[in-house]
């Protein structure tokens, strides 16, 4: 095995180039995992962004106060060994004696006060993390090893809240005492592993904790390697400088399979591709980047086209590992009313051109002469955004639209349209599944860059979703919201994806998580190793 390796090593390595992973300077005893990643982690303060994957990421380093089950649907202890509501407002969360931060700075029930209460008042309101936070109340210290989290009115998503993004517990004393720019250049966190060392942007180093509350985990040393292209990531592989890749091209994938020591890991990805269509021009810097601008998808009509002119089962088969979706949930969340919006028949029905046609013509448009359409994507962050985004396009053209197509770096297109909300008419975007936070992004009170969207009675029900315990009234109350959905077609949804991963199964035994996170907390090395 060791020898085939090699002779692929020589083989690629002009493929591979720059790209190379540093070698380890670890003993020859150490176990060490690497795990290849398209992006860099944005920031290590945690409580300062929204980024996804950065979240993920840096889960080695902090803990929470619980956090998902791997296999969805529940929830595990991380800082509190346990937790009840008290009340319909009332959550208590008990915390585990002794645990520290990585600097022997307590975790105690003062410490978790201030890391909520920073990040629903102290930080900055423009960042969707703040908007997430915003049904905490108050939080009680009860004592040293107790607090309390209060809202203003019965939360039904209140664990998936609090185990979500900003819920990393960071040391309070060490933050106050360097600042923010010190932490990001020097962190100090409560996880499993600490962050040995680290080059911006390019591979970060994890060290197993040996005084971690539950145990030195299995697994010595953690590496996240950037590699923003999908081959080089194949490449490095199967020459034995990474142990997984989260994304295997379609043509990768048969050789991958049939490699000795190297497979292949499928769970659903938790993520979905869409297309975000603006419904008002107000939000973002739209307005002022490209002053009077009027985007066609003001008219619902429009977007009503857009929606009908597409074939997601195509897409899905382009993308190489989804199925077409109508909704913004994954399917084997019962919220996603997966028997209505993923059934593979009524997507191919919902796939009308002529229908697509006669609503641009209720838009005033003559037949053969549509709106032209600004459409912006990434090329690569979750697989193949290019090409579904180039048969979009063809797409929308057959049925009357112009298409003005521009495909940017993911960087790029998060820095120059994303984030400052440059995006016009369509942009593609790659979301999560979360059933808890989905009703909160479409109320009135949601104000992102890129979007926003308000309609007084789809408000009320959003509203009824998220303070509704019963599970039977709020699974009813989101057959209401759905069709409030249908309707607006703001976000126009194309397909579920699907991970398709490969792992060095020579040397690591991994499981995917159902929520698509890739943390590496349950990581072990393989039987024998």
């Amino acid at each position: 095995m060791l020898a085939k390796r090699v002779l692929i090593l020589l083989g690629l390595c002009l493929l591979v180039g720059s790209l190379a992973v540093v070698p380890a300077t670890a003993q020859d005893d150490m176990s060490e995992f690497v795990f290849a990643h398209s992006g860099p982690i944005r920031s290590m303060d945690a409580h300062s962004h929204w980024f996804i994957s950065s979240h993920w990421l840096t889960n080695l380093l902090y803990d929470c106060l619980i956090w998902r089950a791997p296999e969805g649907g529940g929830y595990v202890p991380q800082a509190a060994h346990s937790w009840e509501l008290v009340d319909d407002t009332t959550w208590r969360f008990h915390l585990r004696e002794g645990a520290t931060f990585h600097n022997g700075e307590p975790l105690d029930a003062h410490a978790v006060k201030w890391n909520i209460d920073r990040v629903r008042v102290e930080i900055d309101p423009q960042i969707p993390l703040w908007l997430q936070w915003r049904f905490v109340k108050d939080t009680i210290v009860v004592d040293d090893l107790t607090i309390d989290i209060t809202t203003e009115e019965p939360h039904a998503y209140f664990e998936n809240d609090v185990s979500f993004n900003g819920c990393e517990l960071l040391p309070p004393q060490y933050f106050q005492e360097v600042g923010q720019e010190e932490f990001i250049r020097n962190p100090v966190g409560s996880g499993p592993y600490k962050l040995a060392e680290f080059t911006e942007n390019d591979r970060y180093v994890f060290e197993a904790w040996d005084d971690y509350h539950s145990g030195r985990p299995a697994v010595d040393r953690v590496i996240y390697q950037v590699i923003p292209e999908a081959s080089a990531q194949v490449a490095a592989l199967l020459a034995g400088q990474v142990d997984l890749i989260a994304s295997v091209p379609v043509p990768d994938r048969e050789r991958l399979e049939a490699t000795e020591g190297i497979s292949l890991l499928t769970e659903t990805r938790n993520r979905m591709h869409h297309l975000r269509v603006r419904t008002q021009a107000e939000t973002g810097a739209m307005s002022e980047t490209h002053d009077g601008y009027q985007p066609a998808t003001l008219d619902v009509n429009v977007r009503w086209a857009i929606t009908h002119a597409l074939d997601r089962h195509l897409l899905a088969d382009v993308q190489g590992a989804a199925e077409g979706r109508l909704t913004r949930v994954c399917s084997y969340h019962p919220e996603g009313y997966a028997e209505r919006y993923a059934d593979p028949d009524v997507i191919t029905e919902w796939y009308n051109p002529d229908l697509a046609r006669e609503y641009l013509a209720k838009a005033g448009y003559a037949e053969g002469e549509g709106p032209t359409v600004y459409f912006d994507t990434m090329n690569n962050r979750d697989g193949n955004e290019k090409e579904v985004a180039e048969v979009v396009k063809i797409m929308l053209e057959e049925v009357g639209f112009n298409v003005d197509l521009t495909v940017r770096d993911t960087a790029a297109h998060y820095s120059e349209i994303s984030t400052p909300g440059n995006n016009r008419d369509i942009m593609m975007t790659s979301l999560g599944c979360s059933v808890g936070l989905l009703p909160l992004f479409y109320q009135c009170s949601w104000d992102a860059p890129r979007y926003a969207a308000c309609v007084e009675e789809w408000d009320a029900v959003a509203q009824a979703i998220l303070t509704t315990h019963d599970y039977d009234e709020r699974l009813a109350l989101w057959g209401q919201w759905w069709e409030h959905y249908m309707e607006y077609q703001g976000t126009v949804t194309l397909y579920e994806m699907t991970t398709i991963a490969a792992l060095n199964t020579a040397e690591f035994d991994f499981t995917l998580r159902k929520d698509g996170w890739m943390t590496f907390r349950d990581l072990k090395p393989a039987d024998g190793m």
